[in-house]
């Protein structure tokens, strides 16, 4: 599905409940959000979406996609630890 992959400066670590994510590049993220996102709908979410396949198929900086992550991450209530902010 995604061919290339983006790494990210340091992993975004997501916690619900009883399940870890921990999140490594813009490639994990857009999985992340297929697969084991808990809303299907959100303004952040879209713009996660939307920033992560950018990132894929262009030279943007990865912390980009990272930080529009990170705010989905939120918005669909996960606890988001990081060493550094967003």
């Amino acid at each position: 599905m995604y061919a290339t992959d983006r790494l990210w400066d340091e992993a975004v670590i997501l916690e619900d409940g009883g399940r870890v994510l921990r999140v490594h590049s813009t490639r994990d993220a857009l999985l992340c959000l297929k697969n084991h996102w808990p809303i299907d709908d959100g303004p952040a979410l879209s713009m996660a979406t939307s920033v992560g396949e950018q990132g894929l198929t262009s030279d943007d900086d990865p912390a980009f996609a990272r930080r529009a992550f990170i705010e989905a991450a939120k918005e669909a209530g996960f606890s988001v630890n990081t060493w550094t902010t967003a």
